[in-house]
């Protein structure tokens, strides 16, 4: 858990080694219900490999993919879209999407550690941000990426 000006916000990993557990079902419907509640929500699609939060979302051909914010190549208010018209309640959902397409995945597949190293710093650096700057609730992951959990 993160503070942000004396409130307690929370990131929410989801993660599973392998594929077709249900992690990205389970992220997007606690996600949406936070945001019923009336909470600002950010939801990350950080599963590279087989991304799949795109097509529950029913959003693509995007300008900006998380993949894009995460080598350098657009910053992050490119990369979040603003679903909130998807859900009813007061609340704000926000998500960043990995991109599904076929030399995407491949490419993201092919990364190094040290790839990883920097990505994993940006992501830190991106937690205070939205958390502290931004007021966000809650950031919620669905990820395979141990790595994530280790440091977050």
């Amino acid at each position: 858990m993160a503070r942000g000006d004396n409130k307690m916000s929370k990131i929410i990993a989801v993660h599973s080694y392998k594929g077709g557990t249900g992690k990205t079902l389970l992220s997007v419907n606690l996600a949406a219900s936070l945001a019923k509640l009336g909470k600002k929500v950010c939801l990350f699609d950080l599963d590279f490999r087989a991304p799949s939060l795109f097509a529950i979302l029913k959003v693509d051909n995007l300008d900006c993919w998380m993949n894009d914010y995460l080598n350098g190549l657009c910053d992050i208010g490119e990369s979040l879209f603003d679903v909130s018209n998807k859900i009813q309640g007061s609340g704000k959902l926000f998500v960043a999407l990995a991109n599904p397409g076929t030399e995407a995945i491949r490419e993201m597949s092919g990364k190094d550690r040290k790839w990883e190293m920097h990505a994993l710093g940006k992501l830190l650096s991106l937690r205070e941000t939205l958390l502290n700057d931004e007021k966000f609730d809650y950031l919620v992951f669905d990820t395979r990426s141990q790595l994530l959990l280790h440091d977050f």
